[in-house]
């Protein structure tokens, strides 16, 4: 047995995973695939985030706590590259691809300018730009930047056409003439997978009217226009003009936890902004019941509509012309709005079927991964491998932070507690977890888990 734990994600159920584990004495190794850890939320992580604290009464960790918890290694631009081995044991090879900027860098800021390759910024949804180095948010962990090296003119080791960047590097911290990649072996006795989501912006609305007008925005663009630091500082201005909008449009297009959870947070933030003309169109015909729930879930100010939207068009007075038909009779209002926000589903993140594949664990019709046991419900079908977070199913942050004590405390019972010191810090756990409604069940839902380990074992 070992003292380690693989957590497959750096998003807020990794993260809050890692922490939970490591202040129970295991080392933690957090494999991310992107260039820095947070995920969705690593603008809300920082700490001159708009968020603060918590979001939709969840805590939301800090990267500076992160950066200062004892016992988490941090693998970015990293995936699971083969496992062997069984729960308490296993041997896992992780490929790390090259990050071509060392640790010495200070972020002067030299190389940015000098850079002539523009692209979107996909840690701003593609509100703004970046260059091929770049640091995608002022304040992120790892904090030195990056080189997109799919978008560098340079093709290491042998084509290095531009050398913009390594000529004004005060730092001598730009290596081009490092291996594209590397593995890493690492002992570990589980694993909790915590891929996330895929953004919205990349996986596509499946909305006819997404991409004609910059005021059309999707949840995952509206998401970052309300939170800073971020394009417009946390406020949500129209892209076209950067303007504070009047009123705003949400389109819900079907009836599912998840999108009203979406709707129901961000129009109650952007009602904080002295945005008052709010109006949410559901365009799945409803019943009494479910306009009852969206209505109770929103300010008294929104207006809640039903109806098939019909068309989009940019007025004379440069807002949007929103026609729909509405479901309760015959009239197609005509109305105008500032903003209109496309609300959806959105979808496993990428790369989660190869994980998959080389975990050997199920995943369901959606592309999420299977919670196969009842008893235990992060469960995979392999055992010592657990799910937290939406990797398993669409889930807001509180129902995350939930499933995140259930994944933790089956992972620990996998290591060999001789080894962890005897270090169970449940203070500190609590102070990174808020306790969501429902605490009693979840500490039996937690206790339940561990006898099931225990039997299981025996």
């Amino acid at each position: 047995m070992t003292d380690s734990i693989l957590i497959i994600g750096g998003g807020i159920a990794g993260i809050n995973a890692a922490i939970k584990c490591a202040r129970s004495g295991a080392r933690v190794v957090v494999v991310e695939q992107d260039a820095i850890v947070g995920g969705r939320l690593a603008a809300a992580m920082t700490q001159r985030s708009s968020v603060g604290e918590s979001l939709d009464g969840a805590s939301v960790p800090k990267l500076e706590t992160l950066a200062t918890t004892a016992g988490i290694e941090f693998l970015t631009l990293a995936e699971l590259d083969d496992i062997e081995g069984r729960p308490g044991n296993f041997e896992v090879s992780i490929r790390q691809r090259a990050r071509f900027v060392t640790e010495d860098c200070t972020r002067c800021n030299h190389c940015r300018p000098v850079c002539p390759v523009v692209r979107p910024n996909e840690h701003d949804a593609g509100l703004n730009y970046r260059k091929a180095i770049f640091a995608p948010l002022p304040e992120t962990l790892p904090q030195e930047f990056v080189i997109d090296i799919d978008a560098c003119l340079n093709t290491p080791p042998n084509y290095l056409p531009c050398n913009r960047c390594t000529e004004v590097c005060d730092d001598d911290a730009i290596r081009f003439d490092v291996p594209l990649d590397q593995v890493h072996k690492r002992h570990v006795g589980a694993i909790i997978v915590a891929t996330g989501l895929e953004e919205m912006s990349t996986a596509g609305t499946g909305n006819r009217f997404f991409g004609e007008h910059p005021d059309i925005v999707t949840d995952s663009e509206m998401e970052r226009l309300l939170t800073a630091p971020g394009p417009t500082g946390g406020f949500a201005a129209k892209p076209s003009n950067e303007e504070y909008p009047s009123n705003a449009l949400f389109v819900l297009d079907e009836f599912a936890p998840f999108p009203e959870h979406t709707a129901s947070s961000q129009i109650g933030r952007l009602s904080a902004q002295d945005v008052k003309g709010i109006t949410l169109l559901v365009t799945t015909q409803p019943g009494d019941e479910d306009l009852d729930r969206l209505a109770q879930a929103l300010p008294e100010s929104v207006t809640v509509r039903a109806g098939l939207l019909q068309k989009v068009e940019f007025g004379d007075d440069q807002r949007l012309a929103v026609t729909y038909a509405e479901f309760s009779g015959s009239s197609v209002p005509e109305e105008r709005f500032d903003m209109v926000v496309l609300l959806s589903s959105p979808q496993p993140a990428a790369g989660l079927q190869q994980v998959s594949d080389i975990l050997g664990i199920e995943l369901n019709e959606r592309g999420f991964v299977v919670r196969s046991n009842a008893e235990v419900p992060c469960a995979t079908s392999r055992p010592g491998v657990y799910v937290a977070g939406c990797a398993g199913g669409l889930a807001h942050l509180g129902e995350v932070v939930q499933q995140v004590e259930l994944a933790a405390a089956a992972a620990l019972s996998h290591l060999d507690p001789r080894l962890l010191g005897g270090q169970h810090d449940t203070a500190d756990a609590g102070e990174l977890l808020s306790a969501p409604p429902g605490e009693a069940e979840l500490r039996a839902r937690l206790e339940s888990v561990l006898t099931a380990l225990l039997e299981k074992t025996d």
